[in-house]
This record gives structure tokens, C-alpha cells and sequence, in this order.
């Protein structure tokens, strides 16, 4: 009899555990998908760095090491420059992009104001990155606000736009999920500048 109940007690422990963990697993926590070992290479830092570009870098030096963008708009002495990824398809192609202008009023030089890309390798300390969800995002940036919506001619999509103002990063959503993130300086907004994602998109709604 002692037996039985030493065991019916073990069972019952077991099935109490399991259903915490199951509970446990559905929540969705900031550091869900955190990296413990981030490589900076790849690494996201809001309000400062992509890997090894980062904001009030000389454009100089950029272009000394990514070489000239493969596209780009420009206008009034500020610029938007596109390095395409060399392993992308052509069918879907990732991208760095850097939004620049000059330093000061001397107009002599430019520097590094904003880094966007889509390019799912880049991701957060806390794991955020391409393909994670807005649910996901706002976990571990809670102060996100939705700033604007863009509509996509090509494929109709919408582009709903959140910034975490007091980090310095965005994030471009379609259908809950991230297709690119731009890190900015910290306490402004991304859209607060010259600010475009390509000639298919229309704003379809003012900034917040």
C-alpha cells in the first residue's frame, strides 16, 4: 500500500509540472528569443549600430567599405543610399539602407542619420529581427507606436510603421510580421526625416 501511494504521489507531481510548463510555454516574454551571444557583426543596437555601420558615421568611410549603393534617391543635400545583398535572389533581394546628411551647415561632408534593412541575419540583442512578429516586438519594445501606413502598388500589401522613440529603432509590419527594421536617433521618429521606402509605396495615413 505504501508502495502505490508513493507512486500515485510521483504521478501527480509529474502531471502538476507539465501543465505549468505547458502554461509557461504560450507566454510570450521580452527575452523570448534572446541571444545570449550576439555576433556583432550582426548585431542590431537601437539608436546606434547595424553590425559595423553606425550613426554619424562619415559617409566616406561607409562607402569605403560597401562601395558605392547599387541604388539610391536623393534630394536638397540629404540621400538615400541601397546596397543590395550579393547573395539575395533577384526574385526577393535584402538590403542595407542608409539615410544621409550633411553634418553641419558648412555642407562640407555627410554623415550617417538612419540604417534600414531587411536583411534577417541583423537582429536585437533580445532576438528581434526579420520575420518576428509584431506581438513579438512589442514585448520587448513596449513603448512602440504606430506612425504611419504605407500601401504597396505592386502587391497591395500595407505597411504599418512602429517606432520605439525612446530606443531609436522601427520596424516596417506587413500581415504581423517584420520585413525590415531602421534604427534612428534616439528620442525623434524614423518618419521625422526624409524618409521613403521605394517608389511603390503611397501613404495612405498621416504620422501619428
Amino acid at each position: 500500500m505504501r508502495i502505490s501511494h508513493i507512486v500515485l504521489l510521483i504521478t501527480a507531481a509529474t502531471m502538476s509540472a507539465c501543465q505549468s510548463n505547458s502554461s509557461d510555454s504560450k507566454t510570450i516574454r521580452p527575452d523570448t528569443a534572446k541571444n545570449s551571444n550576439p555576433n556583432k557583426a550582426e548585431l542590431i543596437s537601437p539608436g546606434k549600430s547595424i553590425g559595423n555601420l553606425f550613426l554619424g558615421q562619415d559617409m566616406t568611410a561607409v562607402t569605403s567599405v560597401l562601395g558605392e549603393p547599387d541604388a539610391g534617391d536623393a534630394a536638397m543635400g540629404k540621400a538615400w543610399g541601397i546596397w543590395y545583398d550579393k547573395d539575395s535572389s533577384d526574385k526577393e533581394q535584402t538590403e542595407i539602407s542608409i539615410y544621409s546628411a550633411y553634418k553641419d551647415s558648412t555642407m562640407m561632408s555627410k554623415d550617417v542619420k538612419q540604417i534600414r534593412t531587411t536583411a534577417d541575419k541583423f537582429k536585437t540583442a533580445e532576438g528581434i529581427g526579420v520575420g518576428n512578429t509584431l506581438r513579438h516586438f512589442k514585448a520587448a519594445y513596449p513603448d512602440i507606436q504606430l506612425r504611419s501606413q504605407y500601401l504597396v502598388g505592386s502587391s497591395g500589401d500595407t505597411i504599418k510603421l512602429y517606432d520605439s522613440r525612446s530606443k531609436g529603432l522601427s520596424a516596417e509590419i506587413v500581415k504581423d510580421t517584420i520585413r525590415a527594421l531602421s534604427i534612428h536617433v534616439i528620442d525623434s521618429y524614423a518618419n521625422e526625416s526624409y524618409f521613403t521606402f521605394d517608389p511603390k509605396t503611397v501613404k495612405i495615413k498621416q504620422d501619428q
